[in-house]
């Protein structure tokens, strides 16, 4: 009977996965897939219609890219960005189904209470809105949601 060795696999890929949240995150925010659309950018004109630094603007992209978020046709400065039949369908804003304010709301509200867990944890002190003196969110906003959106259906 043989045995195999256990691997760090899936330690290490929980461990390093906000780093494909937050680059997903990040490009929901800036707006990156509605402001390409249907449309092929350079990095470079991407760059500048997101006012972004040069420095890190291919890597981003790249990343994108390998996560299977964007497409990309062709090789170094000349390469042209492009919008995945997903993205532009749930992350454009222009598309039938955009669900970009979902991402939104995680990366504004949910990203750095998380980086609080740790602390959470040891004081049992409220690691959301509440420790900023910021307004107290419930689930009484969940159920407003719901049948706003059941009489605006109905």
């Amino acid at each position: 009977m043989k045995t195999t060795s256990p691997t760090p696999d899936a330690i290490l890929q929980t461990a390093f996965g906000f780093w494909n949240s937050k680059v997903l995150l990040t490009a929901v925010t800036f707006d990156l897939f509605s402001t390409l659309g249907r449309r092929r950018f350079t990095g470079a004109e991407i760059g500048r219609k997101l006012d972004l630094h040069p420095r890190g603007v291919a890597d981003f992209l790249d990343a994108l890219v390998a996560m299977k978020f964007l497409e990309r046709e062709g090789d170094g400065d000349e390469a042209k960005y492009f919008n995945t039949p997903a993205t532009a369908l749930y992350l454009d804003r222009n598309g039938q189904r955009y669900i970009g304010g979902i991402p939104e709301m995680l990366n504004a509200r949910l990203f750095k209470y998380w980086n609080d867990l740790p602390e959470a944890l040891r004081t049992g002190k409220p690691q959301n809105e509440t420790k900023h003196g910021g307004k107290k969110y419930s689930m009484n906003c969940m159920r407003t949601l719901k049948s706003s959106s059941a009489s605006s259906t109905g």
